[in-house]
């Protein structure tokens, strides 16, 4: 008897430790997914007192049960041996509940994301290989001042749409808006189908990893529509003073 109300002992503290789990588990952030404070506590106090039984079953079931001698020796030893190995077992599964429980928890994920996030910002600042390369690049082309952001880099590609395209703009300038106009002309041709290109490769934000915005194509296409831009004009310009 003792040892049937054992067993029957041990699976309700089983089945109440898997509940405080997943229910500890389930409400464990207390604003994300509507997570309850008092149901996580529940979940916890179950998951505690069900291992608790789980690990003791003999314990309880001798309080209402006296506990049956071995017949002999052998029996004997081999019901402790199987205790022991069992509370083993009951003890790290126990441990490994605890840690999940303990590593989702809001506190512990706040830090670790808190910390990989000033992990990654003190990589970024690191210096790179091809840092000096590319700011010997900017130096040799003449783009100290150009955009290092990529909101700017936007503001600056629509600078450059509406120097191409807002032509009354340009009527004291000594340019020939008419070139401008022309569309068959092929320098103005080159600066809209780089106006194109801007608008096909931007995106809304810089690829991962991006510490200079002229590596990247977006940059690249916004330095060669600038580049249209200014021989459109000077085109347009020399058009009205010949």
């Amino acid at each position: 008897m003792h040892t049937l109300l054992s067993v029957v002992v041990a699976l309700a503290g089983a089945g109440l430790a898997g509940w405080g789990f997943l229910r500890a588990l389930r409400h464990r952030h207390r604003v994300a997914g509507g997570g309850s404070p008092r149901a996580r506590r529940a979940g916890l106090i179950g998951y505690a007192a069900g291992g608790l039984l789980a690990l003791l079953p003999d314990v309880v079931a001798g309080v209402v049960v006296a506990a049956s001698a071995a017949t002999n020796d052998a029996a004997a030893v081999l019901g402790t041996l199987a205790l022991f190995v069992y509370r083993c077992a009951v003890i790290l599964g126990w441990g490994i509940g605890a840690v999940v429980l303990a590593v989702t928890g809001r506190r512990f994920v706040t830090a670790v994301s808190r910390g990989l996030s000033g992990a990654r910002e003190a990589l970024d600042r690191m210096p790179r290989p091809g840092d000096r390369r590319q700011a010997r690049w900017r130096r040799e082309a003449g783009l100290e001042d150009f955009p290092r952001e990529w909101a700017a880099l936007i503001d600056h590609d629509r600078a450059l749409a509406r120097r191409l395209l807002d032509q009354g703009n340009h009527l004291e300038s000594g340019l020939d808006v008419a070139v401008l106009r022309d569309y068959s002309d092929p320098v103005t041709v080159a600066a809209m189908e780089a106006l194109v290109e801007c608008d096909r490769v931007r995106t809304p934000g810089p690829p991962p990893g991006t510490r200079d915005v002229l590596a990247t194509a977006y940059g690249q296409a916004v330095v060669r529509f600038e580049g249209a831009v200014e021989a459109a004009e000077k085109n347009a310009r020399r058009v009205g003073s010949g």
